[in-house]
This record gives C-alpha cells, structure tokens and sequence, in this order.
C-alpha cells in the first residue's frame, strides 16, 4: 500500500514492514511475519522492480514479528540485514 511518494506498507493492521522505493533501489524497514513474503513479491510487482533491486534490510530490532522473511532475503538474494547490536543475536534465533 503507497503510504506517500516511494513509501510503501506491507503486512497487515498489527504487523508491518516498510518499502522506500529509491532510483538506486529498494531498502526494507522491518521484514514482518513470513506469511508476508506474498505481500513484499506483490508489491514490488506492483513497483515494476525485481527482489533483486532490494538494497537492504534495516530491522528496528529482533522481535519474531519483525524479522519474518529476513533471512529469506539474506540467503536467498544477498541482501543484506542490518540490526543493533545488542539484538543481534535475538534476531538470528528468532
């Protein structure tokens, strides 16, 4: 859902993540729950913009509902995943 011009809202009424849409490509701002893999592939669908544009993933921190299809991203794409330190480690073991 386009929030305002290159700010997109996946996920739902309780659970989102962030998409800014930018010339030199996509960073994502959370990765919500993994059943929100669907709404990232729609939306950038919708932008014209492959998964491959996608530059970075910055987590706000390591709550299960906001690392969902982190690691997807990261293993699958190369994009990288960017979080605190200190819930580093939360957010590799969910």
């Amino acid at each position: 859902m386009k929030l305002a011009p290159h700010l997109h809202r996946l996920g739902n009424d309780i659970v989102a993540s962030y998409l800014v849409d930018a010339p030199e490509g996509v960073t994502l701002i959370d990765a919500g729950m993994p059943g929100h893999w669907r709404d990232l592939q729609e939306e950038m669908t919708s932008l014209g913009r492959p998964l491959s544009d996608i530059k970075g993933l910055i987590l706000t921190h390591g709550d299960s509902d906001h690392i969902g299809f982190a690691e997807r991203l990261r293993s699958e794409y190369g994009v990288p995943v960017y979080v605190h330190a200190a819930d580093a480690e939360r957010a590799r073991t969910g």
